[in-house]
């Protein structure tokens, strides 16, 4: 094969990387998902040459390519995904490369290391909640879609006909809602690991993870699954205004803590049947990473920067 193209999910803790390649046949291959230390919390330097060496060991088993076409990153805000520079500050993660140009960084080391690969390598960056929404609105070809990455905080995209919606049904302007006001305070406080965390802590689980909740629902703990049903609650109530609006065809959560969908989606149902929100298939998503990276991928293959 002459090219490839490279797909990376970046996370506070992991990135995820996969390679994308055409066989004779033009049908587009992925690698399996390689997943690797992000050094999120290190130096810059060393932050910056972990990528080169993420870009570099994920082509170890495609000696004979001639060159990359395309690399794309799916990061978390705040960044400026046109120019690549990353704005993320006092948020336990990448604080060393705050205000560096993560674009211009890569495309030096990696023509250092082969001028000849990557002389005309597009480099992208991309929001990994969108990425995640392309990716996830591809592989069910839904015209309308809304799509939820619940985490450390909530990420959020609104498709239709493939396109982002900003500005269009009550939906911000940013097309993401993470910022919105939402009870006492916003909806990033409430729909996230920290909004969960607080109905713990009402319920007298202070001292409790969010991956133990989930083990304590799974054997049936009563106040476990309550917390759940409490958090899909609010949930339905922060996305209703949106959604009625809207009309979705499919409303999709991934993210880490869409693990527990099962556990928290009843609360979720009801609260929007109740707004007489009804007839939209909502769900989780089978894997997050795996349709961020085909995010990418389907932004590669249009040809936009």
């Amino acid at each position: 094969m002459d090219s490839v193209s490279i797909g990376l999910d970046v996370g506070g803790t992991f990135t995820k990387g996969a390679i994308f390649y055409s066989t004779i046949s033009e049908n587009v291959n992925v690698t399996e998902v390689y997943y690797y230390d992000s050094k999120s919390n290190s130096p810059k330097e060393e932050v910056l040459e972990n990528f080169v060496f993420i870009i570099k060991d994920l082509l170890t088993n495609f000696r004979e390519i001639k060159r990359v076409s395309s690399i794309g990153l799916a990061f978390p805000g705040p960044f400026d995904y046109d120019q690549g520079i990353s704005m993320i500050r006092n948020l336990r993660k990448f604080n060393s490369i705050f205000g560096i140009n993560l674009k211009r960084e890569l495309v030096r080391r990696l023509i250092e290391y082969n001028s000849d690969c990557f002389c005309d390598t597009n480099i992208f960056f991309m929001n990994d909640a969108q990425a995640f929404a392309i990716g996830e609105n591809k592989f069910s070809g839904c015209e309308k879609g809304a799509y939820f990455t619940i985490g450390t905080g909530c990420g959020s995209t609104f498709l239709e006909n493939g396109e982002c919606v900003q500005g269009k049904y009550g939906i911000p302007h940013s097309g993401m809602v993470y910022d919105e006001q939402f009870l006492d305070g916003k909806i990033d406080q409430y729909i996230s690991e920290n909004g969960l965390k607080k109905i713990a802590t009402e319920f007298g689980f202070s001292d409790m993870s969010g991956k133990e909740l989930f083990f304590q629902a799974e054997i049936g703990v009563s106040q476990a699954l309550q917390i759940f049903e409490s958090f899909g609650v609010n949930i339905g109530r922060a996305i209703c205004p949106y959604i009625k609006t809207m009309e979705p065809n499919e409303v999709v959560f991934g993210g880490q803590v869409s693990k527990s969908f099962k556990f928290f989606n009843q609360g979720v149902l009801r609260t929007l049947s109740d707004a007489r929100v009804e007839k939209i298939d909502i769900r989780s998503t089978l894997d997050t990473t795996v349709r961020t990276l085909e995010g990418l991928n389907e932004k590669m293959k249009r040809g936009k920067k």
